[in-house]
C-alpha cells in the first residue's frame, strides 16, 4: 500500500504578497528530529516560510533523522550537530560556526533543551533575537526550570505557546513575564493521493461492517492508553451489538508503562478489538480508514493528530486537556481525563448515531479549515519574528 509521508505539506505559497517583504534568514533549532508532534509542526512551518521566500535553516542538536531529506528536496537546510550529551562543547563550537556561516536574522528554538546552546553560541552571533516557541506541558517536570534554563531564557526576546494551558505552564516553568503570543498548531489540508479506505481498510483486515476508532501517539504514560483499553473493554460485543475495533498508531517502547499497557489488553480480553499497530509513518492514509478518532490523554499541549482527524472530517472524541477543548470545540465529544466509563459512553454515543457522527465530522473539517490552516500559521509566526527583528533594530540604533 502506498504512504504518504506525514511531514509532507501541500503549503500555499503567498508569493505575491511576500515578495513586497523582506526576506528574512530564519534559523529554527530543535533537540531531535524524530518522528513527533511538534517535530511535524517544525517541519511545516519550515516548509511554509521557505515556500514564501525565507530561507530556513533546522539546526537539530542530535542526528538529523530520517525526515531530514524530505526538507532538503524543499530548500531547507537541516544540519545536524551530533550533540551526545547536554554539555557537548564541540556541538557547541559547530552551532557558533553555523551562526556565523548562516547569519539568520532571528532564531526560533522549539524546545527547551536547546535553548542553553542557543544562548551560548548567539553570545558569539551579534545578539541575533531569539523567539521561544512552547509545545507540550512537560508531563512530570518539576513546577519550576533549573538554574541553566533560567539563565538560557533571559537571552529570549519572545515567546509563543500552541495554547493557553501551554502558555501558563512555561511561563511559571521558567519564570516568563513578558508577552506571550497564542500560535496554535496547523495541518495541510489534502488526502495521501492515490489510497482509498477500501484500500486502507483491506491492508489491515478489517470488515466492512467494522467501526474504527483510531488513537495515534507514542505509547507514554501521558497518553493514558491503559483508559482506553479500559474504555474499550466497557462496550458491547454481544450478538447484534456493532462491531468496532480500536486501532492505535505509536511506537511501544521497553518501558515498564508498555508492559503493563500490554500486560493489561492481554487480560482484558478484547482480542483483535483493539489492535496496537505500532510505529506508522501513513496516518494519513489510517485517518481515511477510520470512523472516529479518540483522545484518552491526560496531559497534552495541542496534539497535531487532532487537528488531523479535524481537517480529515472525522468526529474527535477527546479528554478535556491542554489545547483539546479549544481546539475541538462543539464540533466533538469532550469527556474529563481519567474516566474510562466517560470515555466509552461517547464512543458508543457516536457508533449508535451516525447522523451525529456525520455531523460532527463535517463541522470539524469546517473549523480545521478555517481555524487550523498552514498559512495563517506561518503568517503569525512571521508576525512575531518581524517583531523582535525591528525591536533589535531599535535597541541597536539607540
Amino acid at each position: 500500500m502506498p504512504t504518504n509521508d506525514p511531514i509532507k505539506s501541500a503549503v500555499t505559497a503567498k508569493a505575491a504578497r511576500e515578495r513586497n517583504r523582506e526576506p528574512r534568514r530564519v534559523l529554527i533549532a530543535v533537540s531531535q528530529f524524530r518522528p513527533g508532534g511538534a517535530e511535524r509542526l517544525v517541519a511545516h512551518l519550515a516548509f511554509g516560510l521557505q515556500g514564501r521566500g525565507h530561507p530556513v535553516t533546522l539546526i537539530v542538536l542530535e542526528e538529523t533523522g530520517p525526515w531530514a531529506e524530505e526538507l532538503r528536496t524543499q530548500g531547507v537546510a537541516v544540519i545536524g550537530l551530533g550533540s551526545r550529551n547536554a554539555r557537548d562543547l564541540v556541538a557547541l563550537m559547530r552551532l557558533r560556526k553555523v551562526l556565523k556561516t548562516k547569519t539568520p536574522d532571528v532564531i526560533n528554538v522549539h524546545d527547551r533543551w536547546s535553548l542553553p546552546y542557543v544562548r551560548a553560541a548567539r553570545w558569539r552571533a551579534g545578539g541575533t533575537p531569539v523567539v521561544f516557541s512552547a509545545h507540550g506541558l512537560m508531563y512530570g517536570e518539576p513546577e519550576r526550570a533549573g538554574l541553566k534554563f533560567r539563565w538560557a531564557m533571559r537571552g529570549v526576546s519572545a515567546m509563543t505557546a500552541v495554547s493557553e494551558e501551554v502558555c501558563d505552564r512555561h511561563a511559571r516553568f521558567f519564570g516568563w513575564d513578558g508577552r506571550v503570543d497564542i500560535i496554535p498548531n496547523a495541518v495541510p489540508d489534502g488526502r495521501p493521493p492515490e489510497v482509498t479506505r477500501q484500500a486502507v481498510c483491506r491492508e489491515l483486515g478489517l470488515p466492512a461492517d467494522t467501526f474504527v476508532f483510531l488513537a495515534v501517539g507514542n505509547a507514554r504514560p501521558e497518553k493514558a492508553f491503559e483508559n482506553l483499553v479500559d474504555a474499550a473493554a466497557r462496550l458491547p460485543r454481544t450478538p447484534g451489538a456493532r462491531p468496532f475495533t480500536v486501532l492505535i498508531a505509536g511506537a511501544l517502547a521497553e518501558s515498564l508503562y508498555c508492559r503493563d499497557l500490554v500486560a493489561r489488553h492481554e487480560a482484558s480480553g478484547l482480542g483483535n478489538a483493539v489492535r496496537f499497530l505500532g510505529y506508522r509513518d501513513d496516518v494519513p492514509a489510517l485517518l481515511l480508514a477510520a470512523d472516529a478518532f479518540v483522545l484518552s490523554s491526560r496531559s497534552e499541549g495541542l496534539p497535531m493528530v487532532v487537528l488531523e482527524a479535524m481537517m480529515a472530517g472525522l468526529p474527535v472524541v477527546a479528554t478535556r486537556v491542554g489545547g483539546v477543548p479549544d481546539a475541538v470545540g462543539d464540533c466533538g465529544l469532550l469527556v474529563e481525563p481519567e474516566r474510562p466509563e466517560a470515555l466509552a459512553e461517547a464512543m458508543q454515543r457516536l457508533m449508535d448515531d451516525p447522523l451525529l457522527a456525520a455531523d460532527l465530522g463535517r463541522r470539524a473539517r469546517e473549523r480545521a479549515r478555517r481555524e487550523y490552516s498552514l498559512d495563517r500559521m506561518v503568517d503569525r509566526y512571521l508576525e512575531v519574528y518581524e517583531r523582535v527583528v525591528a525591536e533589535h533594530a531599535r535597541r541597536k540604533d539607540r
